[in-house]
C-alpha cells in the first residue's frame, strides 16, 4: 500500500464508524451514550488526521475530496437524527441542518459537473464542524441537568450550531458565485 492512500483510508474508516455510532447511541440508551460520543470524536480525530496528512504530504486526491466530506456529513447528519429521535435536540434543527448539507452537496455537484472542479472545504465550513463537535458533547453533558436548564441551553447551543452552519452555507455560496464569474 502506498502512503498517499492513508487519508482516503481514514475517510473510509470514518464512514464505517457512522453505523457504529448509531448502534452505540441506541444500545441501552442512555447508559452507553458516552461510548457513542467516543466513536463520534474518534471519527472527528480521523478527520483532522486525514486532512493534516493530505495537506502536509500533498496526498490530496479527488477521491479524498469527495470521500472526506461524505464521511463528515454522514456522521453529522446521523448524530443529529439520533439526537432528534431521543429528543435531545429539536427536530427543526436536524431538518435545517440536513437541508443545508443537501444544498452544499448539490452545489458542489453542480460545480463539479460544470467545471470538473471538486469544491474544497472553507475555513468557515471547518469552523462550523468544530462548533458542531463541541455542541454535541455539550448537549450530551446537559442530559443530566434539570429540565429548565437543559431546555434553555439546548436552544442556545442549537442556535449557535445553526448560525455557524448558515455562515458556512453562505461562504460556500459566495465561493460558488466567485467560481462562476471566473472563466
Amino acid at each position: 500500500m502506498q502512503k498517499k492512500f492513508i487519508p482516503n483510508i481514514l475517510s473510509f474508516i470514518r464512514l464505517c464508524l457512522v453505523p457504529l455510532f448509531a448502534v452505540m447511541f441506541f444500545w441501552n440508551y442512555p447508559s452507553h451514550v458516552w461510548a457513542a460520543v467516543f466513536v463520534f470524536f474518534l471519527a472527528g480525530a480521523t478527520d483532522v488526521l486525514d486532512g493534516w496528512l493530505a495537506r502536509r504530504n500533498n496526498w490530496v486526491s479527488n477521491v479524498g475530496k469527495i470521500l472526506d466530506p461524505l464521511a463528515d456529513k454522514t456522521m453529522q447528519c446521523t448524530a443529529l437524527i439520533c439526537f432528534s429521535i431521543k429528543n435531545i435536540i429539536p427536530l427543526w434543527l436536524t431538518l435545517i441542518y440536513i437541508c443545508k448539507e443537501l444544498l452544499i452537496g448539490a452545489g458542489a455537484l453542480f460545480v463539479f459537473r460544470k467545471k470538473s472542479v471538486v469544491v474544497k472545504s472553507s475555513f468557515w465550513g471547518k469552523f462550523a464542524v468544530c462548533v458542531f463537535y463541541v455542541s454535541i458533547a455539550a448537549l450530551v453533558a446537559l442530559q443530566k441537568a434539570s429540565e429548565e436548564v437543559k431546555s434553555t441551553w439546548t436552544i442556545a447551543i442549537s442556535m449557535i450550531m445553526l448560525c455557524f452552519a448558515v455562515v458556512a452555507l453562505i461562504q460556500y455560496f459566495r465561493e460558488y458565485i466567485k467560481s462562476k464569474n471566473t472563466k
